[in-house]
């Protein structure tokens, strides 16, 4: 409580200095995501701060202004408010444990009156804030641990706080961590060191244009974690600019165009991302190269490369634990892992084998008609543009790739194919146009407990929706999709259940399980605990719950009241899955009666029998 006192006193010492860069929660803090940082299929729209694992800080009012809008979620931003200021930005503070007093008290009035734990306020009739003034307090509600979330908008565009008075701290240039050159469906990829010492690795020195992209990560301090992305990447060429992306101001209007910048990759050890210069170029003779990456501070980081045919350094690895080596996706394209093919002395049940096939018939045998290293997709379909399927023979037993081709500037494209003796059918609306072949792969998921099928390319380059329909038959039950990097199913919340098949459509390619779920939620043992409410240390009830894939869909679905109170405001803690309640807010009753709905429909009430004798902190 002392702590949270000197916080306070220090804060208001150094808002008194006039014109002095904005700390949010009045200390400096360093940054753990940037302005402009992938989040998949999304940019990250504000700046993340550390608050060292902790909760209550107290976020403090950027100027004059008043609350526009305030929300309570269990997902997404959690708790959040829309801070209009005077200036005419709207400030976002995100992943809060609570608000000011008076903010709170109209926020628990509307859940009473309304019965219901998740609620949206519109200009609450509260007074307006001052600069330094609480406006809330920082927490770890919606997802991830304890941070802060910041943003800063102006109309309808998402400005850089970085770059508009904000304090962020980071004191490290940004990392060049390897680069891939394109030429139609030839790449060559050249890694850290090599760029160090000046050499980028390209197939072909001809004249014929090259797309170029760059792994880059930015960290704010030592060590080394959270690794972020940068606001501006530019290419030169005899003191020209060749090519150059600038992310100092996003819109939610056109956030889905990551996916012409950012190219989607994943791999076992290493960070960043793949930064795309859409602008292609014809290289000449001993052309000399400038690459730079700047950071949301400004820091930059140059390299000077010279074009080769070889570098000798080790090269960026294609993908990471979670995709299979046969068939995966890197830099936004499909993949065919050709470097598994029997190799000389080998042992026959170590190796892979390709067999393309077309209409039914055997056009090749991959391992003989390529080189033994991995290759696009796009690089069979230059050979052999009759394929359709690719046999994979591992240990004796016979899998199939089902793939095909979208033709050259299609902007919308429907593949339909059979796999297994099912009708699987994929339709992909506003298909941007790229530098190579783009085909789609599909394959039954292996090694997994839930029936599934993988979809490649991951972070296909398209601007519309993704919709898969699967026929009814191999969908007898819901279509879930897989977290890239969770490795968790969700449920689709809206999905499409006729006699014939089931669908769904989203904005990116995922795996896609079909998975009955009937099973309710439960609750674990109730338990005594602490909790930072309002930037106070609280006592609390806590309460496991156990849930399947469905999940909990939202605050809503969880209702919770007592022989005496008709409501009782109840908090669910996505992660690490648990509700909690106010103990003060429960009087005297001894039992809690709670009722719990999964996203699937499936409902549970619990009686819950509050633990006595429990020493309450005040």
């Amino acid at each position: 409580m002392n702590f949270f006192a000197f916080i306070f006193a220090f804060t208001s010492a150094l808002f008194a200095a006039e014109g002095a860069a904005y700390f949010p929660f009045g200390i400096p803090a360093y940054l753990t995501s940037s302005f402009g940082e992938s989040r998949g299929t999304r940019y990250h729209a504000g700046v993340d701060y550390s608050t060292n694992m902790q909760e209550g800080f107290a976020v403090l009012a950027p100027e004059e202004g008043k609350i526009a809008k305030v929300k309570v979620s269990p997902y997404s931003y959690g708790k959040v408010i829309y801070f209009a200021g005077k200036s005419g930005h709207t400030w976002v503070f995100a992943h809060l444990s609570g608000f000011s007093p008076k903010l709170d008290s109209a926020i628990r009035a509307t859940q009473n009156e309304k019965k219901k734990n998740d609620v949206s306020l519109n200009n609450p009739k509260i007074p307006a804030f001052h600069l330094g003034d609480t406006l809330a307090f920082t927490g770890s509600s919606g997802i991830g641990n304890p941070h802060l979330h910041l943003e800063l908008r102006h109309g309808e565009k998402v400005v850089n706080p970085c770059k508009n008075g904000v304090h962020c701290s980071d004191t490290l240039d940004p990392l060049i961590l390897g680069a891939a050159a394109i030429q139609g469906e030839e790449i060559s990829l050249t890694g850290e060191d090599d760029l160090k010492l000046g050499c980028l690795e390209v197939p072909n020195l001809s004249q014929d244009s090259i797309y170029f992209v760059f792994k880059i990560a930015d960290y704010s301090r030592e060590p080394l974690e959270n690794p972020m992305s940068v606001e501006r990447v530019t290419l030169k060429s005899n003191g020209k600019i060749i090519g150059e992306v600038l992310n100092d101001t996003l819109s939610y209007s056109n956030m889905i165009k990551i996916r012409e910048e950012l190219l989607w990759a994943e791999e076992a050890d290493t960070a960043g991302d793949w930064h795309f210069i859409p602008q292609g170029f014809k290289p000449g003779e001993k052309d000399t190269l400038i690459f730079e990456a700047e950071d949301m501070v400004g820091r930059t980081s140059v390299r000077k490369l010279a074009l080769s045919k070889k570098c000798s350094g080790k090269k960026p690895s294609l993908h990471g634990i979670n995709q299979k080596p046969e068939l995966f996706s890197f830099l936004s394209r499909a993949w065919l892992g050709l470097n598994l093919c029997p190799q000389k002395n080998s042992p026959s049940d170590s190796s892979t084998g390709f067999i393309l096939l077309g209409h039914g018939k055997v056009l090749a045998n991959a391992c003989e008609a390529f080189p033994h290293k991995p290759a696009s997709l796009g690089k069979i379909f230059e050979l052999y543009p009759q394929t359709d399927a690719i046999q994979i023979l591992q240990k004796g037993i016979a899998d199939t790739i089902r793939v095909a081709k979208i033709p050259a500037k299609t902007k919308d494209f429907e593949f339909k194919t059979t796999l297994q003796g099912f009708h699987i059918t994929e339709r992909v609306s506003g298909l941007a146009e790229v530098p190579w072949a783009r085909v789609f792969a599909v394959r039954k998921f292996a090694n997994d407990s839930v029936p599934a099928y993988e979809f490649h390319p991951k972070g296909l380059h398209f601007l519309g929706n993704w919709k898969i329909s699967f026929e009814k038959k191999l969908a007898s039950a819901p279509l879930y999709y897989l977290g890239e990097t969770s490795r968790k199913w969700f449920l689709f919340s809206k999905q499409k259940n006729t006699r014939q098949e089931r669908s769904a459509s989203m904005n990116e390619l995922r795996d896609i399980g079909f998975i009955l779920d009937k099973t309710p939620p439960e609750l674990g043992e109730a338990r005594i605990d602490s909790s930072v409410v309002q930037g106070k240390m609280k006592t609390v009830l806590k309460i496991p719950v156990i849930e399947r894939e469905s999940g909990i869909a939202n605050g809503n679905a969880i209702f919770a009241h007592s022989k005496t109170k008709p409501f009782i405001y109840a908090e669910y803690d996505s992660e690490p899955q648990e509700l909690i309640f106010i103990l003060d807010e429960i009087e005297s009753d001894s039992t809690l009666f709670i009722r719990l709905q999964d996203e699937a429909g499936n409902a549970k009430t619990f009686e819950v029998p509050i633990p006595a004798n429990t020493l309450r902190i005040k």
